[in-house]
């Protein structure tokens, strides 16, 4: 496994960095979306230097198709993209990397322990606390982890997706999450917030898991920290 130490450490800063943006059971009146485009641009702070001018360059796609869901991440020659079918046994992670291809095949229980540091967390709205964004109405909601982390977020209630990209973070928030904070590594703060959604259909070209031309990379390798 030599040969993809060169990327793990961008590898796992991308994979802490992509939070799941999905809309889950509410207490109000919503609109269900069965195809969707959302756009994200990201921001870093100020002190952040090289990493923070990576993290500007950056820009996040999900993209809902019934029970599907693809959520890429991209910036300076790198992407990754979950590729995720709630009727399915199994979650792909594809990664482009100076002009390489690589893949990785995780299942339920995989893909669950990588992140179960949101298991049992808590979530605080704050319905006082509201912003305008894509001509939503947005409520703030944070969210608060075992380990002390909490995590900044406004969602709208007006909204709500068939499936997330993650069914195991922030399935508590009860709507469309539209701007949130990642903290990457315990120590980069990193804003998501959405640029443009597009509820045109979403072509199911764009779900299909390639069987050759990438190389399989272990899961392990990518573990999150706690």
């Amino acid at each position: 496994m030599s040969a993809f130490r060169p990327i793990m450490k961008t590898l796992r800063i991308l994979v802490a960095a992509l939070l799941i943006v999905g809309g889950h059971e509410a207490a109000v009146a919503q609109k269900t979306v069965g195809d969707l485009t959302l756009n994200y641009e990201l921001a870093a702070g100020n002190n952040q230097h090289l990493d923070s001018n990576i993290i500007t360059s950056a820009s996040k796609t999900l993209l809902i198709r019934g029970g599907m869901s693809k959520s890429t991440m991209v910036f300076n020659g790198f992407s990754q993209s979950i590729i995720y079918n709630q009727n399915g046994e199994k979650a792909y992670v594809l990664y482009h990397l100076n002009d390489q291809d690589y893949m990785s095949v995780l299942s339920q229980t995989q893909w669950e322990n990588q992140y179960r540091k949101y298991k049992d967390m808590k979530v605080q709205l704050n319905a006082k606390d509201t912003k305008t964004i894509l001509g939503y109405r947005c409520i703030k909601a944070v969210a608060s982890l075992k380990d002390g982390t909490q995590i900044n977020m406004y969602y709208t209630p007006e909204l709500k997706t068939t499936v997330g990209d993650n069914p195991y973070e922030f399935k508590q928030i009860p709507g469309l999450i539209l701007e949130y904070e990642a903290q990457v590594m315990h120590k980069y703060k990193i804003t998501f917030t959405a640029t443009k959604i597009d509820f045109g259909p979403v072509p199911a070209a764009a779900f299909i898991i390639p069987k050759e031309g990438y190389r399989l990379l272990d899961p392990n390798m990518l573990k999150q920290n706690d």
